[in-house]
Protein backbone atom coordinates (compact mmCIF):
# COMPACT_ATOMS: atom_id res chain seq x y z
CA UNK A 1 0.00 0.00 0.00
CA UNK A 2 2.77 2.39 0.94
CA UNK A 3 4.60 1.70 -2.34
CA UNK A 4 1.44 2.35 -4.36
CA UNK A 5 0.88 5.72 -2.66
CA UNK A 6 4.44 6.83 -3.44
CA UNK A 7 3.99 5.98 -7.13
CA UNK A 8 0.76 7.94 -7.28
CA UNK A 9 2.65 11.02 -6.06
CA UNK A 10 5.89 10.68 -8.08
CA UNK A 11 4.44 9.76 -11.49
CA UNK A 12 2.65 13.12 -12.10
CA UNK A 13 5.74 14.99 -11.00
CA UNK A 14 7.99 13.13 -13.38
CA UNK A 15 5.55 13.59 -16.27
CA UNK A 16 5.34 17.35 -15.59
CA UNK A 17 9.11 17.77 -15.53
CA UNK A 18 9.40 15.88 -18.79
CA UNK A 19 6.82 18.00 -20.55
CA UNK A 20 8.55 21.20 -19.36
CA UNK A 21 11.89 20.04 -20.75
CA UNK A 22 10.31 19.16 -24.10
CA UNK A 23 8.60 22.54 -24.42
CA UNK A 24 11.76 24.41 -23.45
CA UNK A 25 13.86 22.67 -26.04
CA UNK A 26 11.30 23.14 -28.80
CA UNK A 27 10.70 26.97 -28.23
CA UNK A 28 12.20 29.30 -30.93
CA UNK A 29 14.20 32.40 -29.93
CA UNK A 30 12.59 35.84 -30.93
CA UNK A 31 14.03 37.43 -34.04
CA UNK A 32 15.89 40.79 -33.50
CA UNK A 33 14.21 43.65 -35.43
CA UNK A 34 16.49 45.99 -37.45
CA UNK A 35 16.66 49.65 -35.98
CA UNK A 36 14.83 52.30 -38.17
CA UNK A 37 16.07 56.05 -37.95
CA UNK A 38 13.30 58.61 -37.26
CA UNK A 39 12.82 61.28 -39.97
CA UNK A 40 11.25 64.67 -39.06
CA UNK A 41 9.25 66.54 -41.74
CA UNK A 42 9.99 70.29 -41.64
CA UNK A 43 9.09 73.46 -43.54
CA UNK A 44 12.11 75.21 -45.04
CA UNK A 45 13.12 78.21 -47.17
CA UNK A 46 16.27 78.92 -49.13
CA UNK A 47 18.34 81.82 -47.79
CA UNK A 48 19.23 84.37 -50.47
CA UNK A 49 20.72 87.87 -50.30
CA UNK A 50 18.13 90.57 -50.84
CA UNK A 51 17.86 94.37 -50.40
CA UNK A 52 16.09 95.30 -47.18
CA UNK A 53 14.26 98.55 -46.45
CA UNK A 54 14.71 99.16 -42.69
CA UNK A 55 11.50 100.31 -41.06
CA UNK A 56 10.06 101.12 -37.69
CA UNK A 57 6.55 101.98 -36.59
CA UNK A 58 5.27 104.41 -33.99
CA UNK A 59 2.03 106.11 -33.05
CA UNK A 60 1.12 109.68 -32.25
CA UNK A 61 -1.52 112.40 -32.32
CA UNK A 62 -1.79 114.80 -35.24
CA UNK A 63 -1.06 118.43 -34.42
CA UNK A 64 -0.93 121.55 -36.63
CA UNK A 65 2.45 122.64 -37.93
CA UNK A 66 1.67 126.22 -36.86
CA UNK A 67 -0.93 127.92 -34.69
CA UNK A 68 -1.98 131.54 -34.26
CA UNK A 69 -3.62 133.53 -31.48
CA UNK A 70 -5.48 136.75 -32.20
CA UNK A 71 -4.15 139.05 -29.45
CA UNK A 72 -5.09 142.74 -29.87
CA UNK A 73 -2.45 145.37 -29.12
CA UNK A 74 -5.11 147.99 -28.42
CA UNK A 75 -8.18 147.92 -26.22
CA UNK A 76 -11.72 148.69 -27.25
CA UNK A 77 -15.15 147.42 -28.09
CA UNK A 78 -15.47 144.80 -30.83
CA UNK A 79 -17.23 146.81 -33.53
CA UNK A 80 -17.12 144.08 -36.21
CA UNK A 81 -16.90 140.30 -36.09
CA UNK A 82 -17.06 138.02 -39.12
CA UNK A 83 -20.15 135.82 -38.97
CA UNK A 84 -18.03 132.75 -39.80
CA UNK A 85 -15.89 133.12 -36.68
CA UNK A 86 -16.91 129.80 -35.15
CA UNK A 87 -14.93 126.74 -34.08
CA UNK A 88 -14.15 124.53 -37.05
CA UNK A 89 -14.72 127.21 -39.70
CA UNK A 90 -12.06 127.78 -42.36
CA UNK A 91 -10.44 131.17 -42.92
CA UNK A 92 -8.30 132.52 -45.75
CA UNK A 93 -5.16 134.60 -45.54
CA UNK A 94 -6.01 138.31 -45.34
CA UNK A 95 -9.63 137.86 -44.22
CA UNK A 96 -10.87 140.59 -41.85
CA UNK A 97 -11.90 138.66 -38.76
CA UNK A 98 -12.38 141.32 -36.06
CA UNK A 99 -12.37 145.10 -35.82
CA UNK A 100 -12.15 147.16 -32.66
CA UNK A 101 -13.90 150.55 -32.44
CA UNK A 102 -11.54 153.14 -33.97
CA UNK A 103 -13.26 156.34 -32.82
CA UNK A 104 -11.03 157.00 -29.81
CA UNK A 105 -7.89 156.30 -31.83
CA UNK A 106 -9.20 158.36 -34.76
CA UNK A 107 -9.75 161.41 -32.55
CA UNK A 108 -6.27 161.06 -31.09
CA UNK A 109 -4.86 160.88 -34.60
CA UNK A 110 -6.73 164.04 -35.65
CA UNK A 111 -5.47 165.93 -32.62
CA UNK A 112 -1.92 164.81 -33.37
CA UNK A 113 -2.21 166.00 -36.96
CA UNK A 114 -3.49 169.41 -35.76
CA UNK A 115 -0.55 169.73 -33.37
CA UNK A 116 1.90 168.99 -36.19
CA UNK A 117 0.23 171.58 -38.43
CA UNK A 118 0.50 174.16 -35.63
CA UNK A 119 4.22 173.44 -35.30
CA UNK A 120 4.63 173.82 -39.07
CA UNK A 121 3.01 177.25 -38.85
CA UNK A 122 5.28 178.29 -35.99
CA UNK A 123 8.36 177.17 -37.94
CA UNK A 124 7.28 179.22 -40.92
CA UNK A 125 6.62 182.18 -38.64
CA UNK A 126 10.07 181.79 -37.09
CA UNK A 127 11.67 181.67 -40.54
CA UNK A 128 9.91 184.86 -41.56
CA UNK A 129 10.87 186.50 -38.28
CA UNK A 130 14.48 185.57 -38.97
CA UNK A 131 14.38 187.20 -42.38
CA UNK A 132 12.75 190.37 -40.99
CA UNK A 133 15.29 190.59 -38.19
CA UNK A 134 18.19 190.19 -40.61
CA UNK A 135 16.85 193.04 -42.81
CA UNK A 136 16.25 195.26 -39.78
CA UNK A 137 19.72 194.48 -38.44
CA UNK A 138 21.25 195.56 -41.74
CA UNK A 139 19.42 198.87 -41.54
CA UNK A 140 20.30 199.43 -37.90
CA UNK A 141 23.98 198.70 -38.53
CA UNK A 142 24.02 201.38 -41.23
CA UNK A 143 22.28 203.81 -38.89
CA UNK A 144 24.77 202.94 -36.16
CA UNK A 145 27.66 203.66 -38.51
CA UNK A 146 26.19 207.06 -39.35
CA UNK A 147 25.55 207.75 -35.66
CA UNK A 148 29.14 206.81 -34.88
CA UNK A 149 30.42 209.31 -37.43
CA UNK A 150 28.08 211.98 -36.10
CA UNK A 151 29.23 211.27 -32.53
CA UNK A 152 32.86 211.66 -33.56
CA UNK A 153 32.10 214.99 -35.29
CA UNK A 154 30.19 216.24 -32.26
CA UNK A 155 33.06 215.36 -29.96
CA UNK A 156 35.42 217.47 -32.02
CA UNK A 157 32.97 220.35 -31.91
CA UNK A 158 32.54 219.88 -28.17
CA UNK A 159 36.28 219.93 -27.69
CA UNK A 160 36.37 223.19 -29.65
CA UNK A 161 33.45 224.40 -27.49
CA UNK A 162 31.17 224.89 -30.46
CA UNK A 163 28.37 222.84 -28.83
CA UNK A 164 27.14 222.53 -25.32
CA UNK A 165 27.56 219.56 -22.99
CA UNK A 166 23.85 218.78 -23.17
CA UNK A 167 24.00 218.45 -26.96
CA UNK A 168 26.97 216.14 -26.56
CA UNK A 169 25.08 213.96 -24.08
CA UNK A 170 22.08 213.72 -26.41
CA UNK A 171 24.32 212.56 -29.24
CA UNK A 172 25.96 209.92 -27.04
CA UNK A 173 22.56 208.74 -25.82
CA UNK A 174 21.33 208.43 -29.39
CA UNK A 175 24.42 206.46 -30.38
CA UNK A 176 24.10 204.08 -27.42
CA UNK A 177 20.42 203.51 -28.20
CA UNK A 178 21.23 202.52 -31.77
CA UNK A 179 24.06 200.27 -30.56
CA UNK A 180 21.65 198.59 -28.11
CA UNK A 181 19.17 197.99 -30.93
CA UNK A 182 21.87 196.35 -33.04
CA UNK A 183 22.93 194.16 -30.11
CA UNK A 184 19.33 193.13 -29.43
CA UNK A 185 18.77 192.22 -33.07
CA UNK A 186 21.98 190.19 -33.15
CA UNK A 187 20.96 188.34 -29.97
CA UNK A 188 17.54 187.66 -31.48
CA UNK A 189 19.16 186.11 -34.54
CA UNK A 190 21.43 184.00 -32.36
CA UNK A 191 18.40 182.59 -30.50
CA UNK A 192 16.47 181.69 -33.65
CA UNK A 193 18.47 178.48 -34.47
CA UNK A 194 17.81 177.09 -30.99
CA UNK A 195 14.13 177.98 -31.27
CA UNK A 196 13.97 176.38 -34.71
CA UNK A 197 15.67 173.24 -33.39
CA UNK A 198 13.19 172.99 -30.51
CA UNK A 199 10.21 173.42 -32.83
CA UNK A 200 11.54 170.82 -35.25
CA UNK A 201 12.04 168.40 -32.37
CA UNK A 202 8.46 169.01 -31.26
CA UNK A 203 7.33 168.42 -34.83
CA UNK A 204 9.19 165.12 -35.08
CA UNK A 205 7.68 164.06 -31.78
CA UNK A 206 4.25 165.08 -33.04
CA UNK A 207 4.74 163.18 -36.29
CA UNK A 208 5.80 160.11 -34.31
CA UNK A 209 2.71 160.47 -32.19
CA UNK A 210 0.55 160.71 -35.31
CA UNK A 211 2.27 157.65 -36.78
CA UNK A 212 1.63 155.79 -33.53
CA UNK A 213 -2.02 156.82 -33.59
CA UNK A 214 -2.31 155.67 -37.19
CA UNK A 215 -0.64 152.41 -36.21
CA UNK A 216 -3.11 152.06 -33.36
CA UNK A 217 -5.92 152.55 -35.85
CA UNK A 218 -4.46 149.86 -38.10
CA UNK A 219 -4.12 147.57 -35.08
CA UNK A 220 -7.86 147.71 -34.55
CA UNK A 221 -8.21 145.37 -37.54
CA UNK A 222 -7.33 141.71 -37.00
CA UNK A 223 -6.79 139.73 -40.20
CA UNK A 224 -5.95 136.08 -40.82
CA UNK A 225 -2.17 135.64 -41.29
CA UNK A 226 -2.56 132.39 -43.26
CA UNK A 227 -5.12 129.89 -44.51
CA UNK A 228 -6.38 128.07 -41.46
CA UNK A 229 -9.17 126.72 -39.34
CA UNK A 230 -10.67 128.30 -36.23
CA UNK A 231 -9.94 126.22 -33.12
CA UNK A 232 -11.04 128.55 -30.29
CA UNK A 233 -13.28 131.64 -29.96
CA UNK A 234 -13.25 133.76 -26.78
CA UNK A 235 -15.08 136.94 -27.84
CA UNK A 236 -18.49 138.11 -28.99
CA UNK A 237 -19.76 141.05 -31.04
CA UNK A 238 -19.80 144.37 -29.06
CA UNK A 239 -17.78 142.85 -26.22
CA UNK A 240 -14.91 144.90 -24.76
CA UNK A 241 -11.57 143.42 -25.79
CA UNK A 242 -8.63 144.38 -23.55
CA UNK A 243 -5.19 144.60 -25.08
CA UNK A 244 -3.19 141.39 -24.64
CA UNK A 245 -6.18 139.06 -24.34
CA UNK A 246 -6.62 136.01 -26.61
CA UNK A 247 -9.73 136.63 -28.71
CA UNK A 248 -9.52 133.57 -30.95
CA UNK A 249 -7.14 130.83 -32.07
CA UNK A 250 -6.55 129.24 -35.47
CA UNK A 251 -4.51 126.37 -36.89
CA UNK A 252 -2.70 126.23 -40.20
CA UNK A 253 -4.08 123.78 -42.77
CA UNK A 254 -1.11 123.71 -45.13
CA UNK A 255 0.84 121.18 -43.07
CA UNK A 256 0.24 118.76 -40.20
CA UNK A 257 2.82 117.28 -37.85
CA UNK A 258 2.87 114.04 -35.89
CA UNK A 259 5.32 113.57 -32.98
CA UNK A 260 6.25 109.91 -32.52
CA UNK A 261 8.17 108.60 -29.51
CA UNK A 262 10.89 106.11 -30.46
CA UNK A 263 13.69 104.42 -28.58
CA UNK A 264 17.12 105.37 -30.00
CA UNK A 265 17.84 101.85 -31.32
CA UNK A 266 14.58 101.90 -33.29
CA UNK A 267 15.64 105.07 -35.08
CA UNK A 268 19.30 104.18 -35.51
CA UNK A 269 18.46 101.07 -37.54
CA UNK A 270 17.02 103.39 -40.21
CA UNK A 271 20.26 105.31 -40.67
CA UNK A 272 22.68 104.64 -43.56
CA UNK A 273 25.85 102.69 -42.77
CA UNK A 274 28.28 104.24 -45.28
CA UNK A 275 29.14 107.50 -43.45
CA UNK A 276 32.57 107.58 -41.81
CA UNK A 277 33.33 111.26 -41.20
CA UNK A 278 31.02 113.69 -39.36
CA UNK A 279 28.84 115.94 -41.52
CA UNK A 280 29.99 119.12 -39.76
CA UNK A 281 30.40 120.50 -36.27
CA UNK A 282 26.81 121.75 -36.02
CA UNK A 283 24.83 120.58 -39.09
CA UNK A 284 21.45 122.13 -39.78
CA UNK A 285 18.32 119.96 -39.82
CA UNK A 286 17.99 120.11 -43.64
CA UNK A 287 21.51 118.72 -44.05
CA UNK A 288 20.75 115.91 -41.60
CA UNK A 289 17.44 115.13 -43.31
CA UNK A 290 19.07 114.87 -46.74
CA UNK A 291 21.93 112.77 -45.38
CA UNK A 292 19.85 110.11 -43.64
CA UNK A 293 17.18 109.90 -46.36
CA UNK A 294 14.28 108.79 -44.16
CA UNK A 295 10.79 108.66 -45.68
CA UNK A 296 7.49 108.31 -43.83
CA UNK A 297 3.97 107.02 -44.29
CA UNK A 298 1.06 107.96 -42.06
CA UNK A 299 -1.86 105.55 -41.72
CA UNK A 300 -5.31 105.81 -40.19
CA UNK A 301 -6.96 102.46 -39.54
CA UNK A 302 -10.70 103.07 -39.87
CA UNK A 303 -11.58 99.44 -39.20
CA UNK A 304 -10.20 95.96 -39.85
CA UNK A 305 -10.65 96.33 -43.61
CA UNK A 306 -10.07 100.02 -44.37
CA UNK A 307 -6.84 101.98 -43.95
CA UNK A 308 -6.22 105.54 -45.15
CA UNK A 309 -2.63 106.51 -45.96
CA UNK A 310 -0.76 109.80 -46.41
CA UNK A 311 2.77 110.34 -47.65
CA UNK A 312 4.87 112.18 -45.07
CA UNK A 313 8.46 113.14 -44.42
CA UNK A 314 10.78 113.18 -41.44
CA UNK A 315 11.11 116.84 -40.41
CA UNK A 316 13.02 117.05 -37.11
CA UNK A 317 13.69 115.54 -33.71
CA UNK A 318 12.90 116.73 -30.22
CA UNK A 319 15.50 118.67 -28.28
CA UNK A 320 15.93 116.15 -25.45
CA UNK A 321 15.26 112.57 -24.37
CA UNK A 322 12.28 111.80 -22.16
CA UNK A 323 13.91 110.60 -18.91
CA UNK A 324 10.75 108.74 -17.89
CA UNK A 325 10.45 106.57 -21.02
CA UNK A 326 13.95 106.76 -22.53
CA UNK A 327 12.47 107.85 -25.86
CA UNK A 328 12.97 110.79 -28.18
CA UNK A 329 10.32 112.64 -30.18
CA UNK A 330 10.59 112.28 -33.96
CA UNK A 331 8.38 114.64 -35.96
CA UNK A 332 6.80 113.65 -39.27
CA UNK A 333 5.18 116.30 -41.49
CA UNK A 334 2.32 115.79 -43.95
CA UNK A 335 1.70 118.52 -46.53
CA UNK A 336 -1.85 119.56 -47.42
CA UNK A 337 -3.59 117.36 -44.82
CA UNK A 338 -7.00 118.54 -46.07
CA UNK A 339 -6.18 117.79 -49.71
CA UNK A 340 -7.84 115.02 -51.76
CA UNK A 341 -10.81 115.04 -49.39
CA UNK A 342 -13.46 112.54 -50.54
CA UNK A 343 -16.51 112.33 -48.25
CA UNK A 344 -16.94 108.78 -47.03
CA UNK A 345 -13.61 107.62 -48.48
CA UNK A 346 -10.73 110.01 -47.82
CA UNK A 347 -11.02 112.02 -44.58
CA UNK A 348 -8.74 114.96 -43.72
CA UNK A 349 -5.86 114.59 -41.31
CA UNK A 350 -7.27 116.62 -38.42
CA UNK A 351 -5.82 117.68 -35.08
CA UNK A 352 -5.67 115.03 -32.32
CA UNK A 353 -6.31 112.16 -34.75
CA UNK A 354 -4.44 109.06 -33.52
CA UNK A 355 -2.41 107.61 -36.39
CA UNK A 356 0.27 105.05 -37.16
CA UNK A 357 3.57 106.34 -38.55
CA UNK A 358 5.98 104.12 -40.46
CA UNK A 359 9.51 105.46 -40.95
CA UNK A 360 11.67 103.90 -43.67
CA UNK A 361 15.40 104.22 -44.28
CA UNK A 362 17.40 103.70 -47.44
CA UNK A 363 17.63 100.08 -48.74
CA UNK A 364 20.42 97.93 -47.29
CA UNK A 365 21.99 95.50 -49.77
CA UNK A 366 23.15 91.91 -49.18
CA UNK A 367 20.98 91.02 -46.22
CA UNK A 368 19.16 87.82 -45.26
CA UNK A 369 15.58 87.85 -43.98
CA UNK A 370 14.24 85.23 -41.58
CA UNK A 371 10.98 85.08 -39.60
CA UNK A 372 11.30 85.67 -35.87
CA UNK A 373 9.64 82.31 -35.26
CA UNK A 374 12.74 80.65 -36.80
CA UNK A 375 15.03 82.25 -34.21
CA UNK A 376 15.41 80.13 -31.07
CA UNK A 377 17.22 81.89 -28.22
CA UNK A 378 20.15 82.99 -30.37
CA UNK A 379 20.09 79.93 -32.63
CA UNK A 380 18.70 79.04 -36.04
CA UNK A 381 18.13 75.59 -37.55
CA UNK A 382 19.88 74.79 -40.83
CA UNK A 383 19.08 71.75 -42.98
CA UNK A 384 22.43 70.77 -44.51
CA UNK A 385 23.05 68.99 -47.80
CA UNK A 386 22.63 65.61 -46.12
CA UNK A 387 19.19 66.70 -44.86
CA UNK A 388 20.43 66.71 -41.32
CA UNK A 389 19.89 69.35 -38.67
CA UNK A 390 22.61 71.88 -37.92
CA UNK A 391 22.08 74.22 -34.98
CA UNK A 392 23.89 77.50 -35.59
CA UNK A 393 24.37 80.59 -33.42
CA UNK A 394 23.73 83.94 -35.18
CA UNK A 395 23.41 87.60 -34.15
CA UNK A 396 20.66 89.54 -35.97
CA UNK A 397 21.53 93.03 -37.19
CA UNK A 398 18.06 94.27 -36.26
CA UNK A 399 14.44 93.23 -36.23
CA UNK A 400 11.26 94.79 -37.56
CA UNK A 401 7.77 93.41 -37.16
CA UNK A 402 7.89 89.62 -37.26
CA UNK A 403 11.15 89.36 -39.22
CA UNK A 404 14.85 89.52 -38.39
CA UNK A 405 17.65 90.83 -40.60
CA UNK A 406 20.98 88.99 -40.77
CA UNK A 407 24.13 90.38 -42.34
CA UNK A 408 26.43 87.47 -41.47
CA UNK A 409 26.45 83.93 -40.08
CA UNK A 410 24.79 82.27 -43.10
CA UNK A 411 25.65 81.66 -46.75
CA UNK A 412 23.57 82.09 -49.92
CA UNK A 413 21.61 78.96 -50.79
CA UNK A 414 21.58 77.48 -47.31
CA UNK A 415 18.29 76.02 -46.14
CA UNK A 416 16.61 77.51 -43.08
CA UNK A 417 14.25 75.33 -41.05
CA UNK A 418 11.03 77.14 -40.16
CA UNK A 419 9.41 74.40 -38.07
CA UNK A 420 9.86 74.37 -34.31
CA UNK A 421 11.61 71.10 -33.45
CA UNK A 422 10.99 69.58 -30.02
CA UNK A 423 13.47 68.31 -29.21
CA UNK A 424 16.01 69.80 -31.62
CA UNK A 425 18.93 67.37 -31.85
CA UNK A 426 21.94 68.28 -33.94
CA UNK A 427 22.39 65.76 -36.76
CA UNK A 428 18.79 64.48 -36.71
CA UNK A 429 17.36 63.39 -40.07
CA UNK A 430 15.02 65.86 -41.75
CA UNK A 431 12.50 65.72 -44.57
CA UNK A 432 12.47 69.31 -45.91
CA UNK A 433 9.41 70.78 -47.63
CA UNK A 434 9.82 74.20 -49.31
CA UNK A 435 7.41 76.90 -48.06
CA UNK A 436 7.09 79.13 -51.14
CA UNK A 437 4.38 81.30 -49.57
CA UNK A 438 6.70 82.25 -46.72
CA UNK A 439 9.48 83.07 -49.19
CA UNK A 440 7.19 85.47 -51.06
CA UNK A 441 5.96 87.03 -47.81
CA UNK A 442 9.49 87.67 -46.58
CA UNK A 443 10.50 89.30 -49.88
CA UNK A 444 7.50 91.61 -49.72
CA UNK A 445 8.30 92.58 -46.14
CA UNK A 446 11.96 93.14 -46.99
CA UNK A 447 10.93 95.57 -49.74
CA UNK A 448 8.64 97.45 -47.35
CA UNK A 449 5.54 96.86 -49.44
CA UNK A 450 3.37 95.93 -46.48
Amino acid sequence: MKTLKRLVILVPIIIGVGLFMVMKNSKKLPEREEHMERVQAVRVISLQKTPVVPRTTGYGYVQPDRTWQAIPEVSGQVAYMDKNIKKGQFISKGDLLLKIDTRAYGLAESKGIADVMNLDARLKELEQSKKNTERLLTIEKKSLAIASQELARKRKLFEQQYISASDMEKEETSFLARQTTVNNLENTLKLIPAQEKALKAQKRSGESSVAQKRLDVSKTEIRAPFDGRISEVNVEQSQFAPAGSVLLEAEGIDRAEIPVKLAPHEFFKLLPRHYIKPLSEVPDIDTIRRAIGISARVRLHLDSTRTIQWQGRFSRTGEAMDPATGTLDFFVSVDNPYGNLIPGKQPPLVTNMYVEVELSGRPLDDRYIIPKSAFHQGMIYICNRDNRLEIREVTPEFGMGDILVLSQGVEPGETLVLSDLVPAISGMKLAPMADTDETVRLKIQAAGEI
